[in-house]
């Protein structure tokens, strides 16, 4: 354990050494000043604004990673990506008049928030061992899906209640599930539980989620903490004959599922057309036609152009026109361009060149955090448990939405980290990123290695 100890140390040191990983996003911030200088002059200085307080923090907290000998890289794609979001949202309120301004002080705002969640881990990180954390945040789930279903919140008219109100602000309360769902995991996974327990509290809470989300109708985030289950289950179980056929069971269940959930929508719409469905049929037919709808219209967008299609015909489009270095003329034809559709709107306004370099980063992300979670699995292994779980809900989030508004899948309809606009979510992406840089740090090894073993 000590000569693994010393290896970890060694090996990350070497890797960190070099003050350019300090350098490289401050001169990318520094560019995208100037390619948006090009663009207009007013969008530069709004920039302009923003990049003060961007350049303290960048500098701060790469310095703070880098004496900790933490993953340089992994802060690389993390500023980076941070930069590139805060200009696509000045770019898309310079081309594309949306209903609500970007507002920089609220970007700060969640980061302060993110601090709070960061400390927060950091307080309870010792207690996760014990198995009636799992239990609590199981509860803790089970209480935020009740209370969405009983006083939730549409504010889009889409007829999903996941967000409460409060005045004027609005706040999306699935996304605490993603948190609770990954000290729950990390809580099962190192608390010494035997496999059939753990299948069990794993699938009971996998189904609670389920539940959850047919009843406040939003499946965005569940095809999240689908991606997250299987996960988990895939790289912290032993390898067995009960992992096999429960994956394989979990598996052929999704497909069954897409094919029940097919033919219900066809025997239930001439029902619901004609008023006739009960209490049972009406909480099953939205999600039904929901899950069709997106199944359909991705498989043939020209079906229903000006529908169901729409908002991936414009995507379309507009990856056409965009070019290596970006085309906004027929940029504020795409609808929902800061939030669901920001990676084509960041395409339009930058060109495929960024689009690539975007895809680099998250890739960057999610092979920084599973080498963190792998050094870690000997010296931590509660730690191990959530620096992989982070790493799969900012990836599996980033690659679904991405894939989606390209067509190649269908569209989740959700965030991308870093570069959609919106408060609650991005306080959750800065404390996923904030969490990963401090377990990538080599204190973990040095102070508390051996502890779990």
């Amino acid at each position: 354990m000590e000569r693994f100890k010393t290896l970890f140390l060694e090996r990350n040191y070497k890797t960190n050494t070099s003050a350019t990983f300090i350098i490289l996003p401050v001169i990318f911030e520094f560019l995208l000043l100037a390619i948006l200088f090009v663009k207009s002059r007013t969008l530069a200085y709004q920039y302009l604004f923003c990049l003060i307080p961007l350049l303290l923090l960048t500098a701060f907290i790469g310095t703070s990673v880098y004496n900790h000998n933490g993953d340089m890289k992994l802060f690389n794609a993390i500023t980076i990506l941070t930069s590139l979001g805060i200009a696509l949202q000045l770019l898309v309120d310079e081309v594309y008049a949306i209903g609500y301004s970007f507002s920089p002080i609220k970007h700060l705002l969640a980061l302060i928030i993110a601090c709070v969640f960061i400390l927060f881990y950091i307080l309870i990180r010792k207690l996760i061992r014990k198995p009636v954390i799992s239990l609590l945040f199981f509860i803790l789930s089970l209480a935020i899906y009740a209370y969405l279903y009983l006083y939730g919140f549409d504010p889009n008219g889409n007829g999903t209640f996941a967000w409460v109100q409060i005045k004027s602000y609005t706040f999306q309360l699935t996304d605490l599930t993603k948190i609770c769902a990954v000290l729950f995991y990390s809580s099962l996974f190192s608390s010494n539980t035997d496999e059939t327990k753990t299948l069990l509290y794993s699938t009971l809470f996998f189904l609670m989620n389920l539940i959850g989300s047919i009843l406040i109708r939003e499946l965005g985030s569940f095809f999240i903490l689908y991606f997250l289950h299987l996960a988990m289950l895939y790289i912290f179980m032993k390898k067995g004959n009960k992992k096999r056929i429960y994956l394989i069971t979990v598996f052929s269940l999704t497909i069954f599922s897409l094919v029940i959930v097919y033919f219900l929508y066809r025997y239930l719409r001439p029902i619901a057309e004609a008023g006739g469905l009960n209490s049972i049929t009406r909480i099953i037919y939205p999600i039904a036609k929901k899950v069709y709808l997106r199944f359909s219209v991705t498989a043939n967008i020209e079906s229903d152009p000006l529908g169901a299609g729409y908002q991936l015909m414009q995507a379309r489009k507009i990856l056409w026109i965009s070019g290596l270095f970006g085309n906004t003329i027929n940029f504020s034809a795409l609808p929902v361009p800061e939030s669901d559709m920001a990676f084509i709107s960041l395409i339009s306004g930058f060109g495929f060149i960024i689009g690539f370099f975007t895809l680099f980063l998250f890739l960057r992300i999610m092979i920084s955090g599973s080498e963190i979670s792998r050094k870690l699995t000997n010296i931590h292994y509660s730690d191990a448990v959530i620096a992989y779980g982070l790493t799969v809900l900012l990836f599996a989030q980033a690659m679904l939405v991405i894939l989606g508004s390209c067509n190649v899948i269908p569209l989740a309809g959700l965030p991308i980290p870093f570069l959609s606009r919106g408060g609650s979510y991005q306080s959750i992406v800065f404390a996923f990123s904030g969490i990963l840089l401090y377990l990538s740090c080599t204190k973990w090894a040095s102070k508390e290695g051996g502890e779990d073993n």
